[in-house]
């Protein structure tokens, strides 16, 4: 995964540098404004959906090596875009150690205006800016080498993508402020804003540009689901118990941002009263400290929920790994992606 990794990042380097280019010879903010978001989308990240892309494409048969790895960066693209929004709405200053574009463009605003308007001109830029390289995204699918019937099939089933993970953010929105959070709409929301786009959806991004019908879609589907939520729990647990030097978040900000995880809910089920309570003071605290955060992982401990959700993400990933098994693929991408589920299993935090 990561020389392919490697072959993806030089694909996105070549389509940024030529966007550059051309954005110097109309408007030097928004070329620096490219620039700057050049480096952070090579700041860090797995490239997992284009990954999926990829190897959706010959999952079904496809052969144009070439052409799908220049195609595949469409889906990284949207997820900046995806990120971008998501780092306003998180608050986040920081995605992979770098500033986050609304903090870069408030810190620049800081240093070349006058006024109160700091916060507002950094999520303004972060969010026109997204914009922009949402437009990008789709024009990579549609200006690629495919037929012609494959490309409007696959643009049509990335704004599917787009759609379902927008229900996700606004069900994940809502659930921060509201008291009425169940495990079954968590899972809903976790289908939606992360297995849909993360792993169903840019499986069958490749598959149909290799020219699979729906029914293989709809087989693909019963690995890339069940795995999609173990990969969502799984940076949950992350979120709360990850190393800020591998995830390039801060230790504790899934906690200040007040998320209702399913791990989260779980530790609130099985929580007694003294630590629901405390549970409850330290969600959503915008000023939590590192002895906040080690209380806070520590009753998610011992009140068994961590052993429990861990149990459930190896359920789902080994559900995904049998209907694997029945789906007709080539012997390459059954072994890739028998392989990440199986890493997936065992990622560390």
């Amino acid at each position: 995964m990561h020389s392919l990794k490697k072959e993806i990042d030089h694909e996105i380097v070549l389509y940024l540098d030529e966007v550059i280019a051309k954005a110097q010879k109309t408007d030097i903010f928004v070329a620096s404004a490219m620039k700057y978001f050049k480096k952070t989308i090579l700041a860090g990240g797995k490239r997992v959906r284009p990954v999926m892309m990829y190897w959706g494409y010959h999952a079904a048969g496809g052969t144009n090596r070439a052409e799908i790895l220049k195609t595949s960066i469409s889906i990284e693209l949207i997820h900046a875009f995806l990120l971008m929004h998501d780092d306003i709405i998180d608050r986040d200053d920081l995605r992979h150690g770098k500033r986050t574009i609304h903090a870069k463009y408030r810190d620049y605003y800081k240093q070349f205006f006058f006024g109160k308007d700091a916060d507002h001109f950094g999520q303004s830029i972060a969010i026109i800016a997204g914009d922009f390289v949402y437009s990008l995204g789709n024009q990579v699918l549609f200006s690629s080498q495919f037929e012609s019937t494959a490309i409007v099939r696959a643009l049509n089933k990335l704004q599917e993508i787009v759609g379902l993970t927008c229900v996700g953010e606004i069900q994940d929105v809502y659930m921060e402020y509201s008291k009425k959070v169940t495990k079954k709409s968590i899972l809903q929301m976790y289908e939606n804003k992360t297995a849909r786009y993360t792993f169903d959806g840019p499986l069958k991004l490749g598959a149909i540009l290799a020219g699979a019908n729906n029914d293989f879609c709809m087989q693909i589907e019963k690995f890339s689901i069940p795995v999609g939520i173990a990969f969502q729990i799984r940076d949950d647990i992350l979120g709360i118990f990850g190393d800020a030097k591998k995830t390039g978040k801060p230790v504790g900000s899934d906690i200040a941002e007040g998320k209702r995880t399913l791990l989260v809910e779980i530790a609130l089920e099985k929580a007694n009263f003294e630590n629901k309570k405390e549970i409850l003071r330290l969600l959503g605290n915008q000023n939590i400290s590192q002895d906040d955060v080690e209380r806070f992982q520590h009753i998610i401990r011992e009140t068994g929920a961590l052993a429990e959700i861990e149990a459930y993400m190896k359920e789902l990933i080994a559900k995904g790994q049998d209907a694997l098994n029945d789906i007709d693929i080539t012997p390459e991408a059954r072994g890739f992606l028998s392989a990440l589920a199986k890493y997936l299993n065992g990622r560390e935090y």
